[in-house]
């Protein structure tokens, strides 16, 4: 059994097109792939591509979240029962999310220029851990040609108020417990005019309070921002290859 074991074998390979020595189409040999697929070259139609292919399959997955375990509340709860959103759901949410964008006074990110020299709000803000909001929000923003810009959830204000600031931002996508801190800083944030916020893991029985906004800021719920959205009146402004798609803000990029 032993000498089975440490008998050599041959290496495998999966063939590929016409060449059964190479991991490479052979097509594209000397001529890489720039696509993921013919014909898509921005990441608004690749989520078409998807739209339009596997409209009726699920898309997202999500379990209800339950709250912290009692005795020990760094284990979270969550339910057995999954709900899902088709690619057809998620299409109609991100274009909606888009066309309400539009109605809250953001606009298509300019192509060409640096990225220093933005002076229209043309950018959407999201600080949020990932969940379908998050997802959902980003094909939304791209649907419109409107940049996004991440801030790790994990970052806290100082660097949100940097990156809202840097990029002269409108309008946020953020977590229902991070809308108190938020407004509490507003005045460092004089562009910042929307708030929407996700339910992503506030638990059934858990009571968040969202105080008063001051006046010329609204505050949302990422559903109602969404419904708020006309799609006829805002039609999709696909973007271009040339146009930003996401300005990522990490622990090393913030701060002056």
């Amino acid at each position: 059994m032993l000498k089975k074991l440490l008998t050599p074998t041959p290496l495998r390979s999966v063939p590929v097109g016409d060449d059964e020595s190479h991991r490479v189409n052979a097509k594209h040999k000397g001529k890489p792939k720039i696509t993921p697929v013919e014909g898509v070259s921005t990441l608004h139609e690749y989520a078409n591509h998807a739209f339009k292919n596997y409209g009726h399959c699920l898309a997202m997955g999500q379990r209800e979240y339950l709250g912290p375990l009692p005795s020990n509340t760094k284990i979270q709860q969550f339910g057995k029962d999954v709900s899902y959103r088709t690619y057809d759901q998620v299409k109609e949410e991100s274009l909606k999310f888009g066309a309400s964008l539009r109605s809250a006074g953001l606009v298509p990110s300019p192509t060409k220029g640096s990225l220093d020299q933005l002076t229209t709000p043309c950018t959407l803000a999201i600080f949020e851990n990932t969940c379908p909001e998050w997802m959902i929000g980003a094909f939304g923003a791209f649907s419109q040609s409107i940049s996004i810009t991440t801030v790790y959830a994990t970052l806290g204000i100082d660097a949100v108020i940097d990156s809202i600031n840097d990029g002269r931002i409108r309008a946020i996508l953020c977590n229902k417990k991070s809308v108190s801190i938020l407004l509490g800083k507003i005045k460092s944030m004089p562009t910042l005019k929307y708030v929407v916020y996700t339910n992503n893991m506030v638990g059934p029985d858990e009571v968040v309070e969202i105080p008063g906004a001051p006046s010329g800021v609204k505050v949302m719920s990422f559903e109602e921002f969404v419904d708020a959205g006309d799609i006829k009146a805002f039609p999709a402004v696909p973007p271009t290859p040339e146009t930003t798609a996401v300005i990522m803000y990490t622990s090393g990029s913030t701060g002056e």
